[in-house]
């Protein structure tokens, strides 16, 4: 059975078309019209929050590696802190002085169950958290 274009017209209509690929950001099905296979393997739908996530994957990979060259010369990731490292975000592992790290609670699903724990996430991950609770 051929999957079909999940995306749509209006608020209770579907395309329908022949899809050619799901979106990694929201799981729908897309055709042509819909959405793109892009290179290495991303298959990205037109709905604005997930091309808004799209988006931000890529300052976030650039961030990254730019804090990791800051901890490779025994720095803080945070952009012009000359502080040693003293912990590490839980998202994206870097590592931080006490100044630039925020404790937060974290409500994760476990099962069918959530649970809440403590984390420790640096500035630009804790402001990413919004975007990526959207569905």
């Amino acid at each position: 059975m051929q999957r079909q274009c999940e995306l749509g017209r209006r608020w209770f209509s579907r395309c329908g078309a022949p899809a050619i690929g799901s979106c990694q950001y929201c799981g729908r099905s897309f055709c042509e019209q819909h959405g793109t296979l892009e290179d290495e393997y991303q298959e990205i739908c037109n709905r604005p929050l997930c091309r808004e996530k799209q988006a931000d994957v890529r300052v976030h990979l650039t961030y990254k590696r730019q804090a990791w060259e800051r901890n490779r010369g025994l720095r803080c990731g945070h952009p012009d802190c000359l502080e040693r490292p003293t912990g590490q975000c839980s998202r994206c592992r870097l590592l931080f002085c006490e100044g630039h790290l925020l404790d937060r609670m974290e409500t994760v699903r476990q099962g069918f169950s959530q649970i809440s724990r403590p984390v420790s996430v640096c500035e630009h991950c804790s402001a990413r958290l919004q975007l990526w609770s959207r569905r």
